[in-house]
């Protein structure tokens, strides 16, 4: 599919609440998930740039829009039909306001630099993508750009793709990333950690009778050796079973032994590590119930 980028503006004049992202534009309710709004919660750096990427309706980015989060917020997502639909959405929320120029040099400059309006205050440009998310375009805004890059709602093996392609074609970049997959935990924690990713925070959410994971991560290695061992990504977890109320032990009670019993069930001759996993989560587990010590 050839990649399609649409550009707009969004002012301070413009209040979207969450009320009215409830499907006026679609046609029928949409629920702002706890999960997409842990996620809003979580971005708090200065950022150049937010990717929401495989954003489907695009209610994350809205509200990162809504609140001025960065310059540009970009959402990207390979299905045209949605990215269309999100296009007319923006229009009506955060009106358009089409950039005069699509080339690289003008791409490079800070979105709202595109605009008359120059005050950051005053503007957050939002931008979209249909297209790959593995080929994100972050060259044409320069290596001094700061990317946060949102991945939320996909299996862990693609998602281990994604960010294996993106930090692997922009090495010497700025990136951060927010990522919650929907599941392979374990597995998507010791790909990220081999990608030589850092970690910055971690939590586990319920919804809906599911457990998910959300974790913050960097491609900037910490430079003090204890900061360095800190932010390690742990296959198991680390920071999230840190401190817990009693309420938040007993959720992390019940999805680690769920865990473990989906591992326990899978033949070893299907997953040959399948040992090693539950080991890794029981040692958590009597952490978490107080048997063990956190580190």
């Amino acid at each position: 599919m050839t990649s399609k980028e649409i550009k707009g503006c969004a002012g301070s004049h413009t209040r979207v609440e969450c009320a009215a992202l409830k499907g006026s534009t679609w046609g029928f309710a949409v629920k702002i998930s706890q999960r997409l709004q842990q996620i809003n919660q979580m971005v708090l750096g200065e950022y150049d740039h937010i990717w929401d990427c495989c954003c489907d309706h695009g209610l994350l980015g809205m509200l990162l829009l809504q609140r001025q989060a960065a310059p540009t917020v970009h959402f990207v997502d390979c299905v045209e039909p949605i990215m269309t639909k999100l296009m007319v959405a923006l229009a009506r929320f955060f009106p358009e306001q089409q950039a005069k120029s699509t080339s690289k040099a003008q791409a490079s400059m800070p979105c709202d630099a595109l605009h008359d309006n120059r005050d950051k205050q005053q503007q957050s440009c939002w931008q979209v993508h249909c297209q790959d998310v593995a080929a994100l375009p972050l060259d044409l805004y320069g290596k001094e750009a700061k990317h946060l890059i949102i991945i939320a709602g996909v299996g862990g093996e693609l998602l281990v793709q994604l960010v294996d392609a993106i930090v692997r074609a922009h090495r010497h970049f700025d990136l951060e990333f927010i990522l919650c997959p929907v599941h392979h935990n374990y597995f998507v924690r010791e790909s990220l950690a081999e990608l030589g990713l850092s970690l910055k925070s971690e939590l586990l959410l319920e919804e809906n009778r599911r457990f998910y994971e959300i974790l913050h991560l960097t491609n900037i290695q910490p430079q003090d050796e204890e900061a360095l061992q800190d932010a390690l990504i742990m296959p198991a977890g680390s920071h999230m079973w840190r401190n817990l109320s009693l309420n938040a032990s007993a959720k992390a009670k019940a999805y680690l032994e769920q865990t473990i019993h989906h591992y326990q069930r899978i033949p070893e001759n299907k997953l040959t590590q399948s040992q090693r996993i539950v080991e890794s989560y029981q040692a958590v587990l009597a952490e978490v119930t107080g048997k063990g010590s956190v580190n």
